[in-house]
């Protein structure tokens, strides 16, 4: 015998809310279904960003380490360039007599120092102070 059964007004019989029950269950069950499916997905996706990451931090690590042994060796060179020509500059020097000097000396003095100050003495002291 069929029971009619009253919901919201609505009447249904034993057999009809039976089957709206097994029919929620089956969704519910596809809906857990579907849900492990797209925990898996974004899990796979995860890993492959993980890993195509991973793989783009190792490629610019090894691009920064080339550039800065590149930069290394150019700095080295210069450095080696610059210590060449401040030696041959040394050198240079060394090898000027000591009259050569002198006139240097006294030419760059007249150009810095007042007029008649050049000629020897004691300028220590300005205005013989001292």
């Amino acid at each position: 015998m069929k029971t009619l059964i009253t919901t919201n007004g609505l009447f249904m019989t034993d057999g009809l809310l039976e089957n709206i029950i097994q029919l929620e269950k089956r969704i519910q069950a596809k809906v857990v279904a579907e849900q492990a499916l797209a925990n898996e997905w974004q899990q796979r996706e995860l890993t492959t960003l993980e890993n195509t990451f991973t793989v783009a931090k190792t490629a610019e690590k090894e691009r920064c380490l080339q550039s800065l042994a590149e930069e290394k060796s150019a700095i080295l060179r210069e450095g080696a360039a610059q210590e060449a020509a401040s030696t041959a500059w040394c050198k240079r020097l060394s090898n000027l007599d000591n009259a050569r000097l002198r006139g240097l000396l006294k030419h760059h003095l007249t150009a810095i120092l007042p007029d008649g100050e050049t000629a020897g003495g004691d300028h220590d002291h300005p205005h013989g102070e001292g």
